[in-house]
């Protein structure tokens, strides 16, 4: 079970680029030019680099498992829709202003 999820990056032509395990199901994502922006059910919200697929800040801890994650269209804010019906607005500055 120790390699039960993974994140895949694939060109435009279909070529497997890169891949990371991941500790925990993924349940939420969405893409901007830069990051991939994970939800999960075991309450966390990830943002990762998306061409190294590293985290690219520590992970965010939720009250609840995540349903759904968002980008505003300035990129400034991350909205996340919880289990609960709650939504949770992050601010998506750069990392030092995070």
């Amino acid at each position: 079970f120790q390699d039960r999820f993974a994140l895949h990056l694939y060109s435009v032509n279909g070529k497997h680029l890169s891949s990371v395990p991941l500790d925990e199901e993924v349940t939420a994502m969405c893409l901007t030019e830069e990051f991939v922006v994970l939800g999960t059910m075991q309450c966390r919200l990830e943002i990762r680099d998306l061409q190294s697929l590293r985290a690219a800040v520590p992970p965010v801890p939720m009250p609840v498992p995540v349903h759904s994650v968002s980008v505003t269209k300035e990129k400034s804010h991350i909205l996340v829709g919880l289990e609960d019906g709650k939504l949770i607005v992050v601010g998506a500055g750069q990392p030092p202003e995070v």
